[in-house]
């Protein structure tokens, strides 16, 4: 957890492949919180003309579309099975994203909840940028068809043994949620844990 004063309460979101993050970011975002997905500052870092060159000469031209831009489930394939190279891509992408975390929380305006959903959240050691750690999980074979990645099977396995366990997650925890239910089940979660994060805004005590 984040040490000294804070002016905003920072919510860390994580959880395994398809398990509903996104959906709970989102419904983060409807209470009012302040949102970030860890995804998509990924995403907009794999736009950048210099790092998918710098990409394409670490991996080869064959994980580049035709205009040169950065083919992430290519990317995907190619370092499946290789530690070293998911380990090349976590140097390149882990600092931006923590820089984008800091920046965010640090520029909310006061008496924020700021919630960052973030899928390596403990695997990255980001845990302690946040105030509340919020866990969403789900049977392994309902967040295989939910996943939006478009994995095939052996990818989906190959990037769920790159992550912590669940139990990993959950004990690393102040909330946790299993996502086996509707989505209204879900919302009523997020707006509990919204309630708590807000609350953590007079408590002098949060950090």
């Amino acid at each position: 957890m984040r040490d000294g004063q804070r002016k905003v309460v920072a919510v860390g979101l994580t959880g395994g492949i398809g398990a509903g993050k996104s959906t709970a970011l989102a419904f983060f975002r409807d209470l009012g919180a302040v949102t970030l997905s860890a995804d998509e500052v990924v995403h907009g870092l794999y736009a950048q003309p210099e790092v998918a060159q710098q990409v394409g000469r670490h991996f080869g031209a064959e994980v580049l579309d035709k205009d040169g831009a950065i083919n992430r489930r290519r990317l995907a394939q190619r370092v499946q099975g290789d530690r070293q190279a998911l380990r090349w891509l976590e140097e390149l992408t882990h600092p931006r994203v923590k820089e984008a975390i800091q920046r965010i929380i640090a520029e909310a305006p006061p008496g924020s909840v700021v919630v960052c959903e973030v899928p390596l959240l403990f695997e990255a050691g980001f845990a302690p940028l946040f105030d509340l750690l919020v866990t969403i999980e789900a049977h392994p074979d309902a967040r295989r068809r939910r996943s939006t990645h478009g994995f095939a099977p052996e990818l989906f396995a190959e990037f769920e043994a790159l992550q912590a366990s669940s139990e990993r997650r959950v004990k690393g925890s102040d909330l946790a949620y299993f996502n086996d239910g509707s989505l209204e089940e879900l919302r009523r979660f997020v707006t509990q844990a919204y309630q708590q994060a807000r609350g953590l805004l007079e408590r002098p005590d949060r950090a």
